[in-house]
C-alpha cells in the first residue's frame, strides 16, 4: 500500500460523515480548468467522478485567455461550442505603440486567426473565469459532482483503488472516498505531487510579473481598433478581455517593484493604496488618458514558472494540467495542454472501468503527454528566445504527434497542420464534407467510440465496420467520404490525399481524434478492423517520455 499525506490541514477529531466511505470511478482532486475538463470528458464517456476544490468558489482573475483551436475542437465535440461563442471573441491580432493613443499602431504578426482553415472551431480569446462557469454547468449536468470547499488532505493507493481524506473547511468534519483512480489537476504547487514525491524538470518561476484587470472606456484613444493586445515600451502589454460587448482589459508589467519579491496571489485593487496607485499611474501612461480613472477589479502577482514533471502517472494516481507542466503565458499553451491533457486521459479511463481495455493501456498517457509537454514547454522558451528551434504556433496546437500505436517509426515531435500526412499518431485532419442538411467536418464524426473513415470507392469497408462493431467491447461507428450515393459528398474530393489513402483505403480513429491506423487500400476486413482497435486498446506506444530541455 502506498500512503501519502498531502501538504496542509488535517482533519480535526469530528471524523467522517458517514458509516462508510462513498464509492466512486474517479476522484479529481482540483476544480479548475483542468479538473473541470476532465469532469465533463469523463462523464462524456459514462464514467462517473467527484471533483473536490479547496476554494469556496470559482476565481474572478481572468488568468487563462487564450482557447487555442485544438481545445476549441475538444469543446465542439462536447456540444458546448455555442455556449464558448457567447463569452468569448475571436483574435484580431497583436500590435505596438509608444501609447494607446497613437495615430498608428504597428502590426506584430499575422492579423485574425491563421487556425480557421484547418479546423472547425478555430482560436478565441476567452478568460477562464468565463469559461469555468460553462464547464462547471456541464458536468453537473452530465452527472459529475462538484464539491468547493473541500480538500484532499490524505490518500493510500493499493492494487485495487484509492482512498482519499476530503475535508470539508466549512465545517471542519471529513469523510473518505474510495475510487478506482485519482486525477490531481491542483496546480502548479500540486500536494498530490509533492505528496508523491514526484520532481520537476526545468525552473520555477519567482514573482515577477503584476497583472491588473480592470474596467475603463478606452473608446476616446481606440478609435473603433480591436487589437487583441498591444506591446508598449519596457515590455508592458495591454490585452482584451472580456467580450466586444463586455470589455475588460488587463495590463501585464514585467518586473514592478510591486511583483518582485513578493508572493503569489490576487488581491483587490482597491485593498493596497500604494499598489493601486502605481497601477492606475501606469494605467494612465500607457493608455495615453492621463485623466483616467479606471475601475481595478483584480491584482495578481505571478511568476513564469518552466517546469514538467517527471512523471505523469504514480500507480492510480494520474497528473494533468498545471500539477503536471507549468508554462510561460506565451502563446497561451498552458491550460490548453491541460485540456487535452484531460482529452486524452478520459477515454483510456473509460475502456479501463467499462472492460474493454486493459491496465497498460494507460501507460499511454504518460508516454504521450509527457512528450507533448516537454516539446510544448522547449518551443515557448525557444520562442522567448527567437532561437531557430522553434515550432510554428500552429503546430504546436493542431500539428504535435503521438507515437505511432502500432510501433512504427518515430516521426518527430510535429507536422505541417497545413500540410496534413494522415499517418498513425497525428490528429485526424479537418476537412468540410456536405450532405442533405449542410456541411459537416469530419472531425464532427467522431463519437465516443473509434470511428472508421472509408475513401469514395471504400464501400466494401462498412459491412466490416459493422461487424467489428458488433464485436464485444469494440464500440466502432463507420462511414464511406464521398464516392457514388455517399451521404457524405467531400465537393473537392480531398479526402484521400488529405488522410494518405487511395479511393480503396480506410483510416482508423481513436475517441480523441487521433489516427490508430491506414490501409491505403483493402484489406476490408473484420479482423484487421479489429487488431488494429485492440492493438490501441492494448499495446502502450513504444516510444519513451522524453524530459524537457533547458532553454
Amino acid at each position: 500500500m502506498n500512503t501519502a499525506t498531502v501538504p496542509g490541514p488535517s482533519p480535526d477529531a469530528a471524523g467522517d460523515t458517514g458509516p462508510g466511505p462513498d464509492h466512486v470511478p474517479v476522484l479529481v482532486v482540483g476544480g479548475s480548468l483542468s479538473g473541470l475538463s476532465a469532469a465533463v470528458l469523463l462523464a462524456h464517456h459514462g464514467v462517473g467522478c467527484l471533483v473536490v476544490e479547496r476554494r469556496s468558489g470559482m476565481g474572478n482573475h481572468p488568468r487563462s485567455r487564450v482557447l487555442t483551436a485544438r481545445s476549441g475542437e475538444v469543446f465542439r465535440s462536447l456540444g458546448l461550442e455555442p455556449a464558448i461563442d457567447t463569452v468569448s471573441r475571436r483574435p484580431s491580432g497583436w500590435f505596438q505603440a509608444r501609447t494607446l493613443a497613437d495615430p498608428v499602431y504597428t502590426r506584430l504578426g499575422p492579423s485574425g486567426d491563421p487556425t480557421r482553415p484547418i479546423s472547425p472551431a478555430g482560436s478565441r480569446l476567452c478568460d477562464q473565469n468565463r469559461l469555468e462557469p460553462i464547464l462547471l454547468a456541464d458536468a453537473r449536468r452530465r452527472g459529475a459532482r462538484v464539491l468547493f470547499g473541500c480538500e484532499l488532505t490524505s490518500f493510500d493507493q493499493d492494487p485495487h483503488g484509492v482512498t482519499a481524506r476530503i475535508l470539508d473547511r466549512s465545517t471542519g468534519r471529513s469523510r473518505t472516498v474510495r475510487c478506482a483512480y485519482l486525477l490531481a489537476a491542483d496546480g502548479t504547487h500540486s500536494p498530490v505531487r509533492e505528496a508523491l514525491g514526484i520532481e520537476l524538470h526545468g525552473r520555477r518561476g519567482e514573482p515577477r510579473f503584476l497583472s491588473t484587470v480592470f474596467e475603463a472606456d478606452l473608446d476616446p484613444v481606440l478609435h473603433g481598433r480591436r487589437p487583441t493586445a498591444v506591446v508598449f515600451p519596457g515590455r508592458e502589454v495591454l490585452f482584451a478581455r472580456g467580450t466586444l460587448r463586455e470589455p475588460l482589459w488587463e495590463h501585464g508589467i514585467p518586473d514592478s517593484p510591486f511583483a518582485a519579491g513578493a508572493s503569489d496571489g490576487a488581491s483587490d485593487g482597491a485593498s493596497d493604496d500604494a499598489l493601486g496607485r502605481f497601477a492606475r499611474d501606469r494605467l494612465r501612461e500607457v493608455t495615453g488618458l492621463p485623466g483616467l480613472e479606471p475601475d481595478v477589479r483584480s491584482v495578481l502577482r505571478w511568476g513564469a514558472s518552466a517546469v514538467v514533471a517527471e512523471r505523469f502517472r504514480e500507480g492510480r494516481v494520474f497528473l494533468l494540467g498545471d500539477a503536471a507542466h507549468t508554462m510561460p503565458v506565451i502563446g497561451g499553451l498552458g491550460g490548453n495542454t491541460g485540456i487535452q491533457d484531460a482529452h486524452n486521459l478520459a477515454w483510456k479511463l473509460a475502456a479501463v472501468l467499462h472492460g474493454n481495455a486493459g491496465e497498460q493501456l494507460l501507460d499511454t498517457y504518460d508516454v504521450e503527454r509527457s512528450r507533448v509537454a516537454a516539446h510544448t514547454l522547449w518551443h515557448v522558451l525557444a520562442t522567448a528566445r527567437e532561437l531557430p528551434e522553434a515550432l510554428h504556433p500552429e503546430t504546436l496546437q493542431l500539428g504535435y504527434l503521438y507515437p505511432d500505436p502500432a510501433g512504427g517509426p518515430d516521426a518527430g515531435p510535429g507536422e505541417d497542420p497545413y500540410r496534413p500526412t494522415g499517418r498513425p499518431g497525428s490528429r485526424a485532419p479537418h476537412l468540410w464534407l456536405r450532405h442533405d442538411h449542410g456541411r459537416v467536418s469530419v472531425l464532427d464524426l467522431f463519437g465516443a467510440g473509434f470511428t472508421l473513415l472509408a475513401g469514395p470507392l471504400g464501400q466494401r469497408w462498412l459491412p466490416a465496420g459493422a461487424r467489428a462493431a458488433a464485436g464485444p467491447g469494440l464500440p466502432l461507428a463507420a462511414y464511406r467520404i464521398g464516392g457514388p450515393d455517399s451521404a457524405l459528398r467531400d465537393p473537392r474530393g480531398t479526402f484521400p490525399t488529405r488522410y494518405g489513402i487511395g479511393p480503396t483505403g480506410a483510416v482508423l480513429v481513436r475517441p480523441d481524434g487521433y489516427v490508430v491506423r491506414r490501409w491505403g487500400t483493402a484489406p476490408h476486413t473484420r479482423t484487421a478492423l479489429e487488431h488494429a482497435v485492440r492493438t490501441a486498446l492494448e499495446r502502450p506506444a513504444a516510444l519513451s517520455p522524453e524530459p524537457a530541455r533547458s532553454a
